[in-house]
């Protein structure tokens, strides 16, 4: 007998251990766990689970966010902005050989590089330009961390606000629709292959990619085939080749548009009186990385001075005037 007493106390304090371990730290008793538990490697570990970290996720994108607000602009003293390479009427590069402008040649210019300059100026910063041969790359550049702005007349639509962070309208003037090209009948030059917009709105049509005038395009015409390519040459090649039967280009300058003239004046392409337009679209502006709100917001204060005070107005008569006088438009 004497010696069973010593086992039972041993019983005893065994069970004692294990229902210890069985309750939470507020002394309710746990659960049982519906799946196998693991070993534990280090026996002298207490019962309880470890914390798990919050997700950083969030404080990374905010991160990102702060590396492009007005602030941290400022402190690095250059404001970024991503531009497009190639000349339209609202931004392009000074030509060569204007000996009014010889001191300017090859640096950008027009109505987007001026206002541009202007908020770079009332920041206190000096500007940086960052050049894109690719409409979709250049409109990615304030989401990839390339640039603080991605500067170009792009058109305002619930899909892009979906995705990026965008100013209010920079424009002093309306939208206009986009006139669409035809391919010129092979077998009868002088008139068009296509001879009604019915037949417009199930035909081929080039655009090119990541512009409004893609996304216009299908919503005017959703049973079209839209056919994308990588700038205005590719998709007069396109069209003249036979690949598409209409298209409708991005802006352009005077260059480009003297390529269009002498296309139809070769035959190869017809204008009609079919344009492409949402009328749902409230202007154009400069895009931002998502919900880079601070430095938005300042650019749309800014914008609204200038508007109020007619300096905008003043910004898009010089541009327009100056463009002309570089045979730009």
């Amino acid at each position: 007998m004497k010696k069973q007493i010593p086992i039972l106390i041993l019983l005893i304090l065994a069970l004692s251990v294990c229902c210890a371990c069985a309750q939470t730290d507020s002394g309710q008793v746990a659960a049982p766990s519906s799946t196998a538990s693991t070993a534990q490697e280090t026996p002298d570990e207490p019962c309880t689970q470890a914390t798990v970290p919050p997700s950083t996720a969030q404080d990374a994108a905010d991160e990102r966010i702060a590396e492009h607000s007005v602030a941290a602009i400022q402190q690095r003293g250059t404001l970024c902005v991503a531009l497009q390479s190639g000349n339209s009427k609202m931004s392009y590069r000074v030509p060569e050989g204007i000996p009014e402008y010889a001191e300017r040649a090859g640096e950008p210019s027009g109505y987007v590089p001026s206002l541009c300059r202007q908020i770079a100026e009332d920041l206190g910063v000096t500007l940086e330009f960052v050049f894109y041969d690719v409409a979709e790359e250049q409109i990615d550049a304030a989401e990839n961390d390339q640039a603080d702005i991605s500067a170009n007349v792009w058109s305002i639509t619930e899909e892009r606000l979906e995705r990026y962070t965008m100013t209010e309208n920079i424009l002093v003037t309306g939208i206009e629709g986009d006139e669409v090209f035809l391919r010129a009948d092979p077998e009868n030059p002088s008139r068009p292959l296509i001879d009604s917009e019915e037949t417009l709105a199930t035909a081929r049509i080039a655009a090119v990619r990541a512009t409004v005038q893609v996304n216009n395009t299908r919503l005017q015409y959703p049973e079209a085939e839209v056919i994308t390519y990588a700038d205005n040459d590719a998709v007069l090649e396109a069209l003249q080749s036979g690949e598409a039967d209409a298209a409708v280009f991005t802006t352009f300058d005077k260059a480009f548009a003297d390529i269009l003239v002498q296309a139809i004046l070769d035959r190869q392409i017809c204008q009609c009186d079919y344009d492409i337009v949402n009328p749902e679209i409230k202007g154009v502006g400069f895009i931002l990385m998502k919900g880079n709100n601070d430095l938005c917001e300042y650019i749309n204060g800014q914008l609204t001075q200038y508007r109020n005070s007619g300096l905008l107005q003043e910004l898009n008569d010089e541009s327009e005037s100056e463009a002309k006088a570089m045979g730009i438009i």
